[in-house]
């Protein structure tokens, strides 16, 4: 009976890991034993979700389901089977206080953002990071060293980590340490008959010669619902290669959460042509969720739209395509349907159905009898294509001038509305470095193009940029300089799959170097994103680009203390810039463990001995990032 109680895989394996999974398709191929598991919350009762797997979150897709908690801590968490404690943790942020189960099946079942585990394995997790004297750890305790029958209570829930309410983070997980949809292994607990809902969709030109109503430019269209529960758009003009995002989301029976899409399936003149199948993920990929969402429109006004083809640069094996990966191909002036049906794991399904119309691009004269310069230039990447526009411009042999190593290219305009011209140019033939239009001259800040998989760099005189083989997605079209004390590269609409190393000399270098770090700026906030000083010169790692400023913090953190008695020590901690990076506690000099919560800043004492009293000299030291510290010397009374 149990006692009541209050590295990263390296990328070329991880490819061929994936190209693996793509030659045995995987989708709806597997077999979810119905009852081996049992539910880990109030098992035999109804229940309910906050999240499912999938769920498009915030750079990744969600691991597992999010189990509700009745808007509390404390509620018992049963083993979802027999098994042993593979793995346990304790996070600052991600799963908080986390346990892997490991099961006769070879699959793992993990626990999230828990109050406090089962007493003994709570023991053997204080025990070890009293040896080590420190707060954040991993374990991995021997095979069958802790074990739990099914049902038997093994931790209580909470809202440690990166958790935003109280709940349980659940997974089922196989013996490849792959995500797999706790949904489909009939657990009664969780009913849902309600549909998922479509919101909007866009279409995009994917290629030079591709256009949507005339345009080369993506365009967004709300759904309309009709009263029968089906959904409509007007027919769209397009031709050329087109790709669709799709923002729609899952509904649950009971409750007024928003959850990911289980299935999206889309026919081309009834055809079937995309099968997004979200059953089965690997655990190194959930990243790669920046590579099949819109990342730009989600940089920008916060939605999510999911890529209803594969884009290039992905290697995650949630699809069923065709020969065109998914992608709409137009290429005559017939009218073709589209139906698109999304579904969730319960089989609720609902269908949208619109038309594209064919079209051909318009080859006419855009040369015009007057002769007036542009009021303005500007410009915009999409996939491989530049496009400049030239407001109110009119001539009598329109052109763009490409300004590129020394040479000058003509373009003749592509499109045009009223007296509004754009041009077109395929960035893998011309990356000019500035583009003209009559005498009106636009920077492009075109560097070079650095290519997915490879180790490349690119050196300014003041600046550079490197990737290796792990960094893009797609081909990165660096851009970018030194502008009024920032050093601007791209812009946070360029997703990344991992990190690129980064060097920049500022004009001026501050006066507290060793307190100096870079900042990325971006919606008027700073967030710290750290590097090292050499010879002037500060180097850094990102995972995201846009603007980089360097700043000083020479503020040390703030700590209040709330208790310092025999019996516990808290405080608050906090730290307004750079952010709090370690803190330390002692009492006459022995090491104590500090709890931390870092959403609300708490910091309390968790003995090794629970009938061992404080008592001497208390030592409280707090450091961020930037390497300022607080110290607190008193004695406990």
């Amino acid at each position: 009976m149990l006692n009541n109680f209050g590295t990263r895989v390296p990328f070329i394996l991880f490819l061929l890991f994936l190209l693996g999974l793509a030659k045995s398709s995987i989708a709806q191929r597997l077999s979810y034993p119905k009852g081996y598991y049992s539910f880990p919350i109030r098992p035999g009762l109804a229940n309910s979700l906050s999240g499912g797997l999938g769920d498009l979150r915030s750079n990744h897709f969600h691991a597992g389901t999010d189990i509700r908690t009745q808007q509390r801590e404390g509620l018992p968490v049963h083993a979802a089977a027999d098994g042993y404690v593979y793995k346990v943790g304790v996070q600052r942020g991600g799963y908080g206080n986390v346990l892997y189960l490991r099961h006769p099946n070879g699959q793992t079942t993990v626990y999230g953002h828990l109050k406090v585990f089962e007493e003994s394995v709570a023991q053997y997790v204080r025990e070890q990071q009293y040896a080590q004297q420190k707060f954040e750890i991993d374990l991995y305790p021997q095979p069958g060293a802790y074990s739990f029958k099914k049902g038997e209570v093994i931790a209580l829930s909470g809202n440690t980590g990166g958790s935003a309410g109280p709940h349980l983070h659940f997974e089922i997980r196989d013996s490849k340490d792959n995500y797999l949809n706790p949904l489909f292994f009939g657990f009664k607990e969780v009913v849902d008959r309600a549909a998922p809902k479509f919101v909007s969709l866009a279409l995009r030109p994917l290629t030079i010669d591709s256009r949507v109503n005339d345009t080369f430019e993506r365009q967004e269209f709300k759904v309309e619902r009709l009263k029968d529960g089906s959904y409509r758009l007007p027919t769209v003009k397009a031709t050329g290669v087109i790709g669709m995002d799709l923002q729609a989301f899952d509904l649950m029976t009971g409750t007024g959460f928003r959850y990911g899409l289980q299935c999206v399936e889309v026919h081309l003149d009834d055809e079937e042509i995309f099968v997004y199948n979200m059953e089965i993920f690997p655990n190194e990929a959930t990243r790669e969720y920046n590579n099949q969402i819109d990342y730009e429109t989600r940089q920008q006004s916060g939605d999510r739209l999911l890529k209803c083809y594969i884009p290039d640069g992905h290697y995650l094996d949630l699809y069923k395509t065709n020969q065109y990966k998914g992608r709409i191909m137009i290429s005559d002036t017939l009218e073709h349907k589209v139906r698109v049906v999304i579904s969730d794991a319960y089989h609720n399904s609902s269908e949208l159905v619109f038309r594209i119309q064919g079209e051909q691009i318009d080859q006419g004269d855009f040369s015009s009898s007057k002769e007036s310069e542009p009021s303005v230039l500007s410009s915009y990447v999409q996939e491989n294509t530049l496009r400049v526009d030239a407001a109110n411009y009119q001539s009598g042999s329109p052109m763009l001038k490409l300004y590129q190593d020394g040479s000058v290219i003509d373009v003749l305009p592509a499109s045009s509305k009223g007296n509004n011209l754009s041009f077109l140019v395929d960035l893998r033939n011309n990356l000019p470095d500035s583009v003209g239009v009559g005498n009106k001259i636009l920077p492009t800040h075109f560097k070079k193009a650095l290519y997915p998989g490879l180790l490349q760099r690119y050196d300014a005189a003041d600046w550079s940029i490197a990737t290796d083989s792990s960094s893009l997605f797609d081909t990165l079209y660096v851009k970018g300089g030194k502008q009024g004390g920032r050093l601007s590269i791209n812009d946070n609409g360029v997703a990344l799959r991992s990190y690129v190393k980064i060097t920049y000399r500022p004009d001026v270098l501050p006066d507290k170097l060793e307190k100096s770090h870079v900042y990325r700026y971006s919606a008027g906030k700073y967030s710290y994103v750290g590097g090292e000083w050499k010879d002037g010169v500060i180097v850094f790692t990102t995972r995201e680009l846009g603007d980089f400023v360097v700043r000083v913090d020479s503020i040390p953190p703030k700590l209040r203390v709330i208790e310092q008695s025999k019996g516990r020590i808290a405080a608050y901690i906090s730290d307004g810039d750079s952010g709090i990076d370690d803190f330390r506690a002692e009492v006459n000099g022995e090491w104590v463990l500090l709890n931390y919560e870092y959403k609300t800043g708490l910091i309390w004492s968790d003995k090794l001995d629970k009938n061992k009293s404080f008592d001497g000299e208390l030592y409280i030291k707090i450091t961020d990032r930037a390497g300022n510290n607080t110290i607190l010397r008193t004695e406990i009374k």
